[in-house]
């Protein structure tokens, strides 16, 4: 360790002084740590510990019986018809949800490089529905299409004078799906990561291209997407993560319904939770099996889509 004196003579701290000054500072750094630590044992790492060994236990007139289970839970867990029909919701949205996310997220991040004029207006714009609570905006939804009042069907009927095309978006088993991933879509949350990744783009790229005669679609072929592939991974696996976990809008738009159709795996460990403490043990172990899943879903994506990018 040097150090300087105020007549900027530099001399060597002997070796025991710096192992003391070390020390003091490893403790400080400990002490500032420590409080945040214990926080997180605490309100994370107890309930996670505690949930994993309810997976093997019975939960029942507020007393657990520890290991009682075995793997029965997992088993009753894996032959259940709810989880089921929730796994295949929950993979069949992320399967839909994602490359639509990413897909207007890079459309509405492409045409807001493009604008010229008012583009500060244009970004608030479309930064608006992010910055509006979601049960607010998911309520809104609910009163839009609404099967009696609603303004959805209200234009369908008078406006277009098709009653016949006018349906219960939220109720039916033919379009609640696709409306619910309509009404997710709405947020357009990525465009902001993916306006970052183009606006970091050199422009002299670009403008060597045009030079060599390359056309608009080989310029977003050539040089837009491979000099995405880092923001394209953040912004994939992000929206992944989210679509596997979605919750709030089935709680408040569809509760799981009809029968049982829209019930994700986060919803059904809510689900049970609520249904009585004899379904803790159940709840717990859907809520491990779930994140297995993610687990397993990210680490093939994350590989798959850094191996493309060592390709590119």
């Amino acid at each position: 360790m040097v150090v300087s004196d105020p007549e900027n003579k530099v001399y060597k701290v002997p070796t025991k002084q710096r192992w003391y000054l070390e020390q003091r500072q490893s403790r400080f750094a400990l002490m500032l740590i420590l409080p945040s630590a214990l926080m997180i044992l605490l309100f994370i790492g107890y309930p996670v510990v505690y949930s994993f060994l309810l997976t093997f236990s019975q939960f029942n007139a507020h007393q657990v019986t520890w290991f009682s289970e075995g793997l029965s839970n997992y088993q009753k867990v894996l032959n259940d018809r709810a989880f089921g029909n929730a796994v295949r919701f929950t993979l069949l949205y992320t399967a839909v949800y994602v490359p639509l996310s990413v897909a207007f997220a890079l459309f509405v991040g492409v045409l807001l490089q493009q604008v010229k004029i008012g583009t500060a207006f244009f970004r608030s714009l479309l930064f608006l529905p992010s910055v509006i609570p979601i049960t607010m905006g998911l309520l809104m939804f609910q009163w839009v299409l609404d099967p009696n009042n609603g303004i959805f069907n209200h234009l369908i009927r008078d406006a277009l004078g098709r009653p016949d095309l006018a349906k219960n978006w939220l109720g039916s088993l033919d379009t609640v799906f696709g409306t619910l991933v309509a009404i997710t879509l709405w947020g357009f949350g990525p465009w902001i990561l993916m306006l970052a990744g183009l606006l970091a783009i050199p422009k002299d790229f670009y403008e060597a291209a045009r030079v060599d005669g390359a056309t608009h679609l080989q310029e977003f072929r050539f040089i837009t997407l491979p000099q995405l592939r880092n923001t394209l991974t953040v912004v994939i696996t992000l929206q992944m993560i989210k679509a596997l976990k979605i919750f709030v809008p089935i709680y408040i738009l569809t509760t799981g319904n009809p029968a049982g159709k829209t019930q994700s795996l986060y919803f059904l460990v809510s689900k049970k939770i609520n249904e009585g403490e004899q379904w803790y043990a159940y709840a717990s172990t859907v809520g491990w099996v779930f994140t297995f899943i993610v687990i397993i879903i990210t680490l093939l994506t994350t590989f798959f889509l850094r191996n493309r990018r060592d390709r590119v």
